[in-house]
């Protein structure tokens, strides 16, 4: 199993850091990892952390990715106060997962454009449901730095596969995510029609069933 896949985790992501037994709680950053073994995440100053030290299961970790909440209790096996406050946690033996998102999503990679402010961007839609999708701008020209924000109210145009028309949608910007690959958006979809809705549980019947090697 790919560990970072069932982390479901990349660097750079908030952490939030509680001790076990304890109320308050903290942000950190995952800044490293060696899969299987342990993660390395810059935390601020938190009292009582180091006297943690070794003692098994008294860090629980938490944090969000992709429409899923994630928590693992952890051991805080070595720490770091200069250069950088680093801790150093032990790699879960199990995670626990919520997921929040109201509709399933299916990955995908369909051609599209955006609308904004009268202004049209193309790109890729990566994933889709019946709520909402996110999108990738194209990195050339002045997509790559698209100006988008989150609560903005945009347009898509898109052709589902299997679909003979180009459908336009209305949807308010939720996330922004920013990456090697350029600027990704997760989007909620405003007010969809009946015959974008059977366009979308169409596509996603077809992928589902899909029997990929």
């Amino acid at each position: 199993m790919d560990h970072k896949e069932y982390l479901g985790i990349e660097l750079g992501i908030n952490l939030r850091i509680q001790l076990r037994g304890g109320r308050d709680t903290w942000n950190g950053t995952l800044v490293g990892m060696v899969e299987g073994r342990y993660l390395i995440a810059e935390v601020p100053p938190i009292p009582g952390l180091w006297v943690k030290l070794h003692q098994m299961n008294n860090i629980i970790v938490r944090y969000l990715h992709d429409g899923k909440a994630y928590g693992f209790y952890s051991t805080l096996i070595a720490a770091l106060n200069e250069p950088f406050r680093l801790a150093f946690l032990s790699y879960p033996k199990k995670i626990e997962t919520v997921n929040l998102r109201k509709f399933q999503r299916v990955p995908c990679l369909i051609p599209g454009a955006v609308s904004m402010s009268g202004v049209s961007h193309h790109g890729v839609f990566t994933d889709v449901s019946e709520g909402g999708c996110s999108f990738l701008f194209d990195q050339s020209g002045s997509a790559s730095d698209p100006g988008v924000n989150v609560g903005d109210e945009i347009v898509f145009s898109v052709r589902l596969i299997g679909s003979s028309e180009e459908k336009s949608v209305r949807a308010i910007v939720r996330n922004i995510r920013m990456a090697e690959k350029g600027t990704s958006i997760g989007t909620q979809f405003h007010e969809p029609g009946d015959d974008l809705l059977n366009s979308i549980r169409s596509y996603m019947g077809k992928v589902g069933n899909l029997d990929v090697p």
